[in-house]
């Protein structure tokens, strides 16, 4: 049989290479072993989408450490507030205008007094304008062990000392005599055992310290940005979601119908595009205050939920129905284009095939081949809505004191700038390594689930 030069060339085979048949013998046909295997073994394994975009996440440096960063924050603003003894709402009367780490003159004479004592109870130092305690039976814990005592009369501007190893354990001395430097200290008959109906008090044994300072009414200046933050996450979070429920249906029905009804919607999207969303929050304060309040001081009292809004304002509630009613257009928008690309897939014609219901289309087929899209769109939302509730805030439309908001005290620290700065500088600061994080750690995520980036 003649075979065509050309093809001989291409093809023609090394025959030193290739043992003649004869020349094989049965160890040849033998199964290989591990070692030989190994070789015709994939050099990279098989992995999942999220298991590869989890891999490229964390090689993301960055975003890693924007991550770190954020988890930070979150400890900040949720647990911070329970370690320590300071509320956003609570005001000290001798503690007004305080720098970081600065201590009144009552609480210098506290820490003195602990030095050498076990315990102390100030009237000085507790929250309020009443800076007193009625006469009454009191008692006072510490290390599991109970004193109790009586007090004949109104107690202020007191210090109650407690000393374990003193023979009278319980003592009382006036505010004003240890400002003298002196002491008119006078024994309080106390037992083990505190009367029916009695109030404890709770002992100081450190003076914590007011760690960003206070404010012009005696407010600690870290417990309010701890709740600051709270807020603007809580706000950034739900309406967050809010625009990835309604964007996310809006943009896959939109995408999936087509022709007239993707035209009538999408020309919907635009004229809502247009509307300015300052406008919106000061139309639905007008319209919802009255109503809104009443609704908060019927049930408040008996809904938690209720109780929470009510804390936060009416303008938190109009931020809410805004992103409910303008936001959620940008997103739609990103889902709508997923879909007009997915809706074209074999599975989807096969579907539409076998007569199954368009919702389920968007629930089981779209929309989970979007979640890359939404997870990116959804996580970016965050600081913008952050941002945009820290800027009506800021304006005066966001929450309803004594709740801070961190656009809230950096309002309230404009007055007093060029004096305490400090005031304006740490709710800033917090705010921007929120929102500067998030962002981060979107772009890591818009990286690391987009399969067109992989490296």
């Amino acid at each position: 049989m003649d075979i065509n030069k050309k093809n001989f060339n291409l093809f023609q085979l090394n025959t030193e290479l290739v043992p003649k048949l004869d020349e094989m013998s049965d160890s040849d046909f033998e199964p290989a072993s591990k070692d030989e295997k190994k070789s015709m073994v994939e050099m990279r394994r098989s992995v999942s989408y999220w298991a590869d975009a989890h891999r490229r996440f964390r090689a993301n440096k960055v975003s890693m450490v924007a991550l770190y960063v954020f988890i930070f924050m979150l400890l900040f603003t949720f647990v911070g507030p329970s370690l320590i003894p300071y509320n956003y709402s609570d005001q000290y009367r001798d503690e007004l205008k305080l720098g970081p780490f600065q201590y009144s003159e009552q609480e210098q004479r506290v820490r003195s007094l602990l030095k050498d004592n076990d315990a102390v109870y100030a009237t000085t130092l507790i929250p309020g304008s009443l800076t007193s305690i009625s006469a009454g039976d009191y008692y006072i814990t510490y290390k599991r062990v109970t004193y109790a005592f009586h007090i004949d009369s109104t107690l202020a501007d007191s210090v109650i000392i407690l000393n374990t190893a003193a023979q009278d354990p319980l003592t009382v001395v006036t505010d004003k005599a240890l400002k003298a430097g002196k002491s008119d200290a006078k024994a309080l008959a106390s037992t083990s055992a505190p009367a029916e109906g009695a109030v404890k008090l709770k002992a100081i044994t450190y003076v914590f310290p007011h760690v960003f300072g206070t404010d012009s009414v005696g407010r600690d200046l870290m417990a309010r940005c701890m709740y600051g933050g709270r807020v603007s996450l809580i706000v950034g979070i739900i309406a967050a979601l809010i625009v990835l429920i309604i964007g996310a249906t809006y943009g896959a029905v939109a995408g999936l119908a087509g022709g007239v009804t993707d035209f009538i919607m999408m020309r919907i999207v635009d004229i809502i595009y247009s509307v300015p969303d300052v406008l919106i929050v000061l139309l639905l304060q007008v319209i919802l205050k009255d109503p809104l309040q009443k609704w908060f001081d019927t049930f408040s009292s008996t809904n938690a939920f209720v109780r929470t809004l009510s804390d936060l304002g009416v303008g938190i509630v109009s931020i809410f129905i805004t992103f409910a009613l303008l936001y959620w257009v940008g997103m739609s928008r990103i889902i709508r284009g997923q879909v007009l690309q997915l809706k074209q897939q074999e599975y989807v014609t096969a579907a539409n095939a076998l007569g199954v219901p368009n919702r389920r289309i968007i629930k089981r087929h779209l929309l989970p081949n979007c979640v890359g899209q939404l997870v990116i769109t959804t996580c970016l939302q965050i600081p913008s809505a952050i941002f945009l509730e820290s800027f009506l805030s800021f304006l005066g439309l966001g929450v309803s004191a004594p709740m801070a908001s961190l656009g809230s005290l950096c309002s309230d620290a404009l007055d007093t700038i060029t004096i305490y700065p400090y005031r304006l500088l740490f709710p800033a600061v917090i705010l921007t390594i929120l929102v500067l994080s998030l962002n981060l750690i979107g772009d890591g995520l818009r990286d690391a689930l987009d399969p067109r980036l992989k490296k």
